[in-house]
């Protein structure tokens, strides 16, 4: 009798640990992507592979005050050997940027220029922030003979953040490509 209890007492034991509360599904969340053919071959201003892009030099009095702009470049995408349809655009990655402005900082090693980061904008000179990528738009492919292709206009450009000290200004902008 006495094991009888001592195992009643066990099962009673472990079916109060083994007490779940009751759930209910509140909602349910649906996860779409897409997996493309083929990545499109991409040219910056030209030149295939990783680029530099050379920003003219100007004075610290162009960026006198913060959000004073100067010294715009233009960039350019050339992309080829895309999907036929639909659009793309570059997704900036949010590395090395200032997670308050949204701008490149400014990672020269040697005399670095203070009080200045990078802006990126889209073709109209509308600033990109590189946090959120707002105001970064998608273009449709061009196909042709079905093969597409796109010429992503961007520019990028000094941009005060304070006061603006002479020096050197050095950064990296990466991104991939998002299809849509």
């Amino acid at each position: 009798m006495k094991t009888l209890s001592a195992a009643f007492v066990g099962l009673f034991g472990v079916g109060l640990l083994s007490t779940t509360g009751a759930y209910a599904a509140d909602g349910t969340i649906t996860i779409t992507g897409e997996v493309v053919d083929s990545s499109c071959d991409v040219a910056v201003n030209g030149a295939t592979g990783d680029a530099t892009v050379v920003l003219p030099s100007v004075s610290k009095t162009a960026l006198a005050n913060p959000g004073d702009t100067a010294g715009a470049t233009s960039v350019n995408l050339s992309l080829s050997g895309c999907p036929a349809t639909g659009s793309v655009r570059a997704y900036f990655e949010a590395l090395n940027v200032d997670q308050g402005t949204g701008y490149l900082i400014n990672t020269a090693s040697v005399t670095p220029a203070e009080g200045v980061q990078v802006q990126v904008t889209d073709a109209n000179g509308t600033g990109i922030d590189l946090i959120t990528n707002t105001n970064n738009q998608y273009v449709a492919f061009t196909d042709t003979a079905g093969v597409g292709t796109a010429d992503l206009q961007y520019g990028v450009q000094y941009v005060a953040t304070g006061t603006a000290t002479a020096g050197q200004v050095e950064t990296q902008l990466v991104y991939s490509l998002d299809y849509q």
